[in-house]
């Protein structure tokens, strides 16, 4: 579950009620597109559907998610293979998915640890088809499922497939801002992985990478207190990275020279940009919020690896 954000056209009134945690069991008709369910694809018939040449394999981290579980089971039930990999949770989402003989469950070392390397530990347990890393307040589109589909029976040279992203997060979709976009979540098993230790970090995928046009639907930080624990789990681990002079955290930069006029200067450089620039007013009062929470997050990285730099010097 990341902080990038994006969706177009008004909004269906019926996934007001949704946000991320509530997300009906059966499939929702919406701005963000059809959400697939665990029967056959709307608009192919039993009779006319042909058997995959290749499996899917579904591979998510899990960090006490038990509200979502459900939902998220029912999006992708269609899969071939499930695997989670548990890294601590304490509100029974462990103990759910262990009940479902149709799930495989892998145990992480217990804590906030960077999701990439998590998914690594999936990654590592497949050899074969594709492999689809769907979080769980993540849901698949049925335009998508369709396409996923066609793909697995075909013999299409590519080795993996950028899926764009629409984000439903405060109550609404965010339609401008710069929340248009695309991550590289499916690819073949064996030529897909994560770059170990870089948060926010797209997969590496060796090959040719193609584009789908089905959505996956994120429904991300229903509240700002979400939003707020998110970001301070995020840039506490991105701190450690700035400050050993790697490149990382939410600008995918280096961190910046000790200088307040640099600092002020980059968190106002991202509200300028998500608001002005890529017309984040558009979105009205969310719009304004969350370019403000963004600028913020900046600074507070940025802050935190200081920090992680004066305590490894004292």
């Amino acid at each position: 579950m990341d902080l990038w954000i994006g969706g177009s056209g008004p909004v269906d009134d019926r996934l007001l009620d949704l946000q991320h945690r509530r997300v009906s069991l059966m499939t929702v008709s919406g701005e963000g597109g059809r959400l697939s369910s665990q029967s056959r694809s709307t608009t192919v018939s039993n009779s006319e559907r042909f058997v995959p040449t290749a499996s899917l394999s579904v591979v998510a981290a899990v960090l006490n998610e038990k509200e979502n579980i459900e939902p998220w089971m029912q999006n992708i039930g269609w899969a071939d293979r499930i695997v989670v990999i548990d890294h601590g949770s304490e509100d029974g989402s462990r103990q759910w998915f262990e009940q479902r003989p149709d799930v495989e469950v892998i145990d992480a070392p217990r804590g906030e640890g960077l999701i990439e390397d998590i998914r690594r530990l999936g990654l590592d347990q497949i050899h074969e088809g594709w492999i689809l890393v769907l979080d769980l307040d993540e849901r698949v589109t049925d335009e998508l499922r369709q396409e996923i589909e066609q793909l697995l029976q075909s013999d299409r040279p590519e080795s993996g497939f950028r899926i764009p992203f629409k984000h439903y997060l405060l109550g609404r979709w965010l339609q401008h801002g710069g929340w248009d976009d695309q991550h590289l979540r499916l690819f073949r098993a064996g030529l897909g992985d994560y770059s170990p230790g870089s948060i926010h970090s797209e997969a590496i995928v060796d090959g040719p990478i193609g584009e789908l046009s089905g959505s996956v639907l994120h429904f991300a930080h229903p509240t700002i207190h979400d939003f707020l624990s998110r970001m301070n789990r995020y840039t506490s681990q991105s701190a450690e990275a700035l400050a050993r002079g790697e490149v990382g955290g939410l600008r995918k930069r280096a961190m910046l020279p000790q200088s307040k006029w640099s600092w002020f200067r980059a968190s106002a450089s991202m509200f300028w940009v998500r608001y002005f620039k890529d017309r984040g007013f558009r979105d009205g009062m969310a719009g304004f919020v969350v370019a403000v929470l963004l600028s913020a997050y900046i600074f507070i990285e940025q802050a935190k690896a200081w920090e992680v730099r004066l305590e490894k010097e004292a």
